[in-house]
């Protein structure tokens, strides 16, 4: 999820950055044609073989910029069939334009459509390989030098002046499509150094977390653990007393049951059951244990105290327990049974487990339960 949500901050960031070099690309060819086009469309209208593919062409080059302001105002990215028009828009226009236009001229006033297709080239073409806008204004330069030659060979002379006008227009046209390769690569390394800052940021969380979580299991081991140690350490606790082996079997069960909740498992509460369970079968008990319903997760706490009174009466068992699982939708219920008596039973809360005990025969019967809402 936090890579996702990286990539998409990511992401936003490079469309508003294209967004605006799109914008002000825009605000170019917008400025260019009614400021520049326009009056020598006006000027040189006499000169033209046919007046109405000029005409038409201006409109198609208006057109092509209304329809990446709309695209711009609704979000930014302009899609890629709304571009593969516009290119064709564009270059029907420079092609008209160039068919009427006066024979022989090389980049004079008259070719008003020159500069201007090539702003609209970078307008919808910028933001992707260079390859395409440089083929778009190869294109745009293709139809102007047929135009150019058609009624006859032009001096090396012109040919100097059209190249000298061709590269200061489209040299400068052609590096603002770098602008958008900058544009993401700043993107790219932005969205990788943001990774690896929530990677980091990840692991000082789980660092903090597995340090926070041993010190609960260290907390949890304190009280009972500790003293049980430091008297078979000191010898005031006898190892044969069967109090002191139930003990010493109940805090076993306890840690196994701790260790057990680090584990990544689909069914945590089954699982950490199976520990306690695995060290009364280490002693010789025969444990039967049933699992009915869906997997439930309680909460880590909740499972604690689920799990502890069963764990207390399992180090009490001598022969044989029976140990049953219960999920429902909305409760949780742990029960054991087995030849146990006058257990130590664990000091237990009113809260959000309840907890029963019953005695009777030799036999003991615990059941916890919680219920989720």
């Amino acid at each position: 999820m936090a890579e996702e949500s990286i990539d998409r901050l990511a992401t936003q960031i490079e469309d508003r950055l294209l967004r605006g070099v799109r914008i002000s690309v825009l605000a170019v060819a917008v400025t260019v044609q009614f400021s520049l086009s326009l009056p020598e469309l006006l000027r040189n209208g006499s000169r033209y073989s046919l007046l109405w593919p000029q005409v038409t062409a201006f409109v198609l080059f208006v057109v092509v910029a209304a329809g990446a302001a709309v695209f711009l105002a609704r979000g930014g990215r302009i899609p890629h069939g709304a571009r593969a028009a516009g290119v064709g828009l564009a270059l029907l226009a420079a092609a008209a334009a160039a068919g009427s236009a006066p024979p022989g001229s090389h980049l004079e006033p008259a070719d008003w459509y020159f500069g201007l297709t090539g702003w609209h080239g970078v307008l919808l073409l910028f933001d992707l390989r260079l390859r395409f806008l440089a083929a778009f204004l190869a294109t745009v330069l293709g139809l102007t030098v047929v135009k150019m030659a058609a009624p006859g060979m032009p001096d090396l002379r012109t040919w100097a002046a059209m190249a000298v006008a061709a590269v200061s227009v489209y040299g400068f046209q052609l590096a603002l499509g770098l602008l958008g390769h900058a544009v993401q690569r700043i993107s790219v390394r932005a969205r990788k150094a943001a990774a690896q800052e929530e990677l980091i940021r990840t692991e000082e969380e789980a660092a903090e977390h597995r340090h926070r979580d041993h010190r609960q299991r260290y907390a949890a081991l304190l009280p009972t653990l500790v003293p049980l140690l430091a008297g078979l350490g000191y010898g005031s606790l006898d190892p044969g007393d069967p109090d002191v082996r139930r003990r010493s079997v109940h805090e076993a069960a306890k840690m196994r049951r701790l260790f057990a909740e680090s584990d990544d498992v689909p069914d945590p509460l089954a699982h950490e059951l199976r520990a306690v369970i695995a060290v009364a079968e280490r002693r010789g008990v025969a444990v039967r244990f049933a699992v009915r319903g869906a997997p439930r997760t309680p909460p880590k706490e909740v499972r604690r105290e689920l799990i502890e009174p069963v764990s207390a009466m399992l180090a009490a068992v001598t022969a044989d327990a029976r140990v049953t699982l219960v999920r429902a939708s909305d409760r949780v219920r742990v029960s054991a049974v087995g030849d146990a008596k006058d257990y130590a039973r664990p000091a237990h809360r009113p809260g959000r487990v309840q907890v029963h005990h019953v005695e009777s025969e030799g036999r003991a019967w615990v059941e916890t339960s919680w219920r989720s809402r």
